[in-house]
């Protein structure tokens, strides 16, 4: 997933569970720990980042999300209804889309090989193109995953999680995907960090999903490393403008092989790496087909 993930209601997408929990805890309080991420930072320096290249991207204050994280881990993705976007209405409005964009798409198209109605069927159904993209601080989010490899962290986690959901956890699983996500989330500090260095972004100031997933098709930071691709031709690749993301997304599917694919199945395969959900590589297809 580059994208991990809005709007209630009328059209949820993929990463609308996620963002709707940011959303709703953006307004609580975080748990105060000023020092909580003095293991991270120490962690970055030893990596080679400078303290004070550091220092800065944690000014003002970043507070750590533990309540977005305990949120994160009752979702179950397989229960998101993505069948709302084969509709008509949705349709429509992704032909407009293209339509709006026609010379972009063309371009992009020509560079990339990804048709026009793949790369707006993804944006449609990740974020309603540009429609919710998640209020979530972005460096905030991976950096408190980042903690869960402690188990004072964790058992943090644990006791914010009501007893149903304990319930459903084997602790040991619990543990385990938080190690996991850990893991993961420091990876994508460092290409956070990366991208920050090379376009001057502010990092305290970049929102996006509860997994810090940012833009239009809510690509995580080190996808946006990776597949990013300036559409525009601003000298900058912004993710929250449409030229961007439509390259961004063309660039990113063709990297996992979308113009060597000869069959549905490989066409499947390669939405998969997108989203590792059935029902979304099913719906993406779905609305590419009806958007051709």
């Amino acid at each position: 997933m580059p994208a991990a993930r809005k709007h209630f209601r009328k059209l949820i997408g993929p990463a609308a569970l996620f963002l709707a929990c940011g959303l709703f805890f953006s307004h609580l309080p975080a748990l105060a720990s000023e020092n909580a991420f003095e293991p991270l930072k120490k962690r970055l320096a030893a990596d080679g980042f400078s303290p004070a290249r550091i220092s800065a991207a944690f000014q003002p204050e970043v507070a750590p999300q533990f309540h977005t994280i305990a949120v994160c881990m009752r979702i179950r993705e397989g229960k998101l209804n993505y069948g709302q976007f084969v509709t008509p209405s949705a349709v429509a409005e992704g032909q407009r889309f293209i339509r709006a964009h026609d010379s972009t798409f063309a371009k992009a198209e020509a560079m990339y090989g990804v048709e026009r109605s793949v790369i707006a069927a993804i944006m449609l159904v990740e974020t309603h193109f540009g429609s919710y993209t998640g209020k979530t601080p972005t460096l905030a989010i991976l950096s408190t995953f980042a903690l869960m490899d402690q188990k004072g962290q964790r058992d943090r986690i644990w006791r914010l999680l009501s007893e149903r959901d304990r319930e459903k956890w084997d602790r040991e699983a619990f543990d385990k995907k938080l190690v996991d996500r850990s893991n993961w989330a420091y990876g994508e500090i460092r290409a956070l960090f990366r991208l920050a260095d090379r376009q001057g972004t502010r990092l305290p100031a970049l929102k996006g999903s509860v997994m810090g997933a940012i833009g239009w098709p809510q690509f995580l930071p080190s996808s946006l490393e990776r597949y990013g691709a300036d559409g525009n031709r601003d000298g900058r690749i912004d993710l929250f403008q449409p030229a961007d993301a439509i390259f961004s997304t063309a660039n990113y599917l063709r990297g996992y092989g979308w113009c060597e694919a000869k069959n549905q199945s490989q066409k499947e395969e390669v939405i998969w790496n997108y989203n590792h959900s059935k029902s979304y590589v099913r719906t993406v297809l779905a609305l590419a087909r009806h958007l051709e």
